[in-house]
């Protein structure tokens, strides 16, 4: 396992370079259409699947439906190994936003989730509702769920995606301690090489990489189904099955994990808005929008919190990408912070404007260590008291 920086696991655009760049904006026009399309017959589908009784034709029509709003065409590799239905654990590589579709698909296998949709839907797409509060409640809903049932479970052990061209995140354990036995998959997809946007870039949600699977003509995922692998001890089996995955994908392991990514990606976005500062246009004029709207967002936060630091609510704002959670962690004490000094001594007016600006029930800092920690104490609660009758006053609320 050498030692590969985590920002090559990822792309920073979705786009190609140079004249292929070119064809995909010649081709917009098209794809905009039928991006429109498509998103009429999801909605098509969610009224089918929310209107309809649940029944077995129903779910099959769903999910042929499915592969044609999304534009996905599976090919099963040729050279692999067959699907063994004796063996209920399916691991895969992770590559995009709709790889559980995919992978439950092909395997006769089902992926646990906690959404809440129809339960014809929830079938089509090959999702089961489990306990997913913690590892522990996971893995004994899958062990209760397999004797009952004929489907297996499939699981990602990376629980995020790369680009899978360089190195694959390093797999989790706990998806191999249900079994002494899994199969792996290896997944791969393509796009027509003239409209090639990868599946998904650093920093993307679900739902823009899914609205791009709309946008192109289609994508094509070939599966291949690797030797199942066998062994009492979860630690050996899952580095066993990860190298196994890498090879055929003819890149390397590595030891990032999920929680680097996630880390990687806050990183990332800071730097984009730090590096872009407070303007709203680059220079040919054309609008940035991710750092426009999340200052945008910080903005509101620091007018209902003015004592909270701007990087801690940025922070938090990346976390959540919602104004109103943000301000409710603040004020819940979920997210601690330290407060910004309310007096400078940069010049007099600034002094002046400062004092006044300081809330009546301050005092004044003391030389003792007890009464400074007392007099930020007061403060920090007196903030937060206001701040909370600021955002009640806001959204209308009463005896909260």
């Amino acid at each position: 396992m050498s030692h590969i920086d985590i920002q090559e696991l990822f792309d920073e655009s979705r786009f190609p370079s140079g004249w292929k760049l070119l064809l995909v904006l010649l081709y917009a026009p098209i794809g905009v259409a039928l991006l429109l399309s498509r998103l009429l017959i999801c909605f098509l589908i969610w009224l089918l699947a929310t209107l309809l009784p649940d029944f077995r034709v129903l779910r099959t029509f769903l999910n042929r439906a499915i592969f044609f709003a999304l534009g996905i065409i599976i090919k099963i590799c040729p050279n692999g190994e067959k699907r063994d239905e004796q063996t209920r654990i399916v691991v895969a590589n992770s590559i995009s936003a709709i790889d559980d579709f995919v992978l439950t698909t092909v395997s006769n296998t089902v992926m646990p989730t906690t959404t809440n949709l129809p339960e014809s839907l929830k079938s089509a797409l090959g999702l089961r509702k489990m306990d997913m509060s913690n590892k522990d409640s996971l893995i004994a809903d899958i062990k209760q769920y397999l004797p009952t049932s004929k489907n297996g479970v499939a699981l990602q052990p990376e629980f995020s995606t790369t680009n899978s061209r360089k190195a694959l995140l390093k797999f989790n354990t706990w998806p191999f301690s249900i079994e002494p036995a899994v199969q792996p998959v290896v997944l791969t997809a393509s796009r027509p090489e003239l409209i090639n946007i990868r599946l998904t870039s650093v920093a993307s949600t679900w739902w823009t990489d899914i609205m791009w699977f709309m946008f192109v003509p289609y994508t094509i995922f070939t599966v291949k189904f690797l030797h199942v692998k066998r062994n009492t001890e979860a630690d050996i089996l899952v580095r066993e099955v990860e190298k196994d995955i890498a090879r055929v994908l003819k890149i390397e392991t590595s030891s990032h994990t999920v929680s680097d990514k996630t880390e990687f990606e806050k990183r990332y976005i800071l730097e984009k808005i730090h590096n872009r500062g407070p303007q709203n246009t680059t220079g040919n004029g054309s609008p940035i929008v991710a750092s426009a709207e999340m200052q945008r967002m910080a903005r509101q936060v620091s007018e209902v919190l003015p004592l909270v630091p701007q990087n801690v609510i940025l922070r938090d704002l990346l976390k959540t990408r919602n104004v109103d959670i943000t301000i409710a962690n603040f004020l819940d004490g979920v997210v601690t912070y330290t407060p910004e000094p309310t007096a400078s001594t940069s010049t007099p007016g600034s002094s002046r404007a400062s004092i006044n600006s300081t809330s009546k029930g301050s005092v004044s800092l003391k030389k003792s260590k007890n009464d400074v920690y007392l007099t930020f104490a007061e403060r920090k609660q007196k903030m937060i008291v206001e701040a909370r009758e600021r955002y009640m006053l806001k959204h209308g609320l009463k005896n909260c």
